[in-house]
């Protein structure tokens, strides 16, 4: 009887320490993967300065919230708030369910270009990356780049550019552009320019310090078949053109025959890079800082227009697009 309660004892205490470590391997499961989310951001995130973060403080209060009861709804609310306290549209979190991003878009007027259609003519494209036509009863090409994803079918503008030099001058809409690959858009305007030039400037995380970087390096157009084009081009922007169509927007500007005219570009420039937990979840962090040819920071800040117009609720009623109605004005003007 006696070795009977001997086993019976010794399977009771292999059974609270089977639980003990089963309850605690959770614990340390989301420990582990804080760990990781909050190193990976440490060591790669490009504007801690800029956005005045307490990296430290936000590591101390979050492990303090992570406890052998979290769930992992908890868990996952948890960075998510994180991701939403950075304020940085290219800072996300892709869980099993749910994406999580911070996103201002609601702060602006859309200055949208939808009304642009009303202005056309000749419309030989309208996909999901690009509007072309020309600007009725005037000899202006027009082209709306929406975005530049590198799925998408950008063949037609060599068409649009060897057809430029018999135009009177061209308006490139990029409102609403957010972004893709800033290779493609490189890639036109190495043809609308006649020398090198240099477009802006971006500098890497390279250190363990947070304000540790690479040196500045310069980024360039570089001549490509070029059309000689030397008419007047007018850029559209609105707050909603992001990323790479702000890179896009730094390309077009240093061109000598160029005025950007609308609203200031959203501001996010960020080259994130991705990493990924065991649990499969997925979250995307800004590695660089970038700037304008005249060291303008564009994060937070934008690229300002030449000339600012914005369009009323009554004028988009009316059908009308005042930015568009400006840039013809202007080009007009210099024929």
């Amino acid at each position: 009887m006696k070795t009977l309660y001997k086993y019976i004892i010794v399977f009771f205490l292999i059974s609270i320490t089977s639980c003990s470590k089963e309850e605690s391997s959770t614990e340390s499961e989301f420990e582990s993967y804080f760990e990781q989310f909050w190193k990976d951001f440490d060591k790669t995130y490009s504007y801690f300065s800029l956005k005045q973060l307490d990296w430290d403080k936000v590591y101390d209060e979050s492990m303090s919230k992570i406890n052998e009861e979290t769930t992992t709804a908890e868990f996952e609310s948890l960075l998510a708030d994180i991701i939403l306290s950075i304020k940085d549209i290219h800072v996300r979190l892709i869980t099993d369910e749910k994406t999580h991003r911070y996103s201002n878009g609601n702060m602006f007027k859309r200055n949208s270009p939808d009304n642009a259609f009303n202005y056309l003519t000749s419309l030989s494209v309208n996909s999901q990356t690009l509007t072309i036509g020309d600007i009725k009863d005037t000899n202006i090409a027009y082209v709306r780049v929406k975005n530049l994803n590198p799925s998408g079918d950008f063949d037609p503008l060599n068409t649009v550019l060897n057809r430029l030099p018999s135009k009177d001058g061209f308006i490139l809409d990029l409102r609403d552009n957010y972004g893709g690959n800033d290779g493609i858009a490189k890639k036109f305007v190495n043809r609308l320019t006649n020398k090198n030039r240099v477009h802006g400037y971006v500098r890497v995380r390279n250190g363990s310090g947070r304000d540790d970087f690479g040196t500045w390096q310069a980024r360039r157009l570089t001549p490509e078949n070029s059309i000689g084009f030397d008419k007047h081009i007018a850029v559209l922007t609105n707050r909603f053109v992001v990323s790479s169509g702000e890179g896009f927007t730094t390309m077009m500007m240093v061109l000598p025959n160029t005025t950007l005219i609308g609203d200031t570009t959203r501001g996010a420039s960020a080259n994130p890079k991705e990493f990924r937990l065991s649990n499969g979840w997925k979250y995307w962090v800004s590695s660089w800082q970038a700037k304008t040819v005249t060291h303008q920071l564009i994060e937070d800040q934008g690229i300002a227009p030449d000339i600012a117009i914005t369009n009323t609720e009554e004028s988009m009623d009316l059908g009308k697009d005042l930015i568009l109605e400006r840039a013809i004005e202007v080009i007009q003007m210099r024929d």
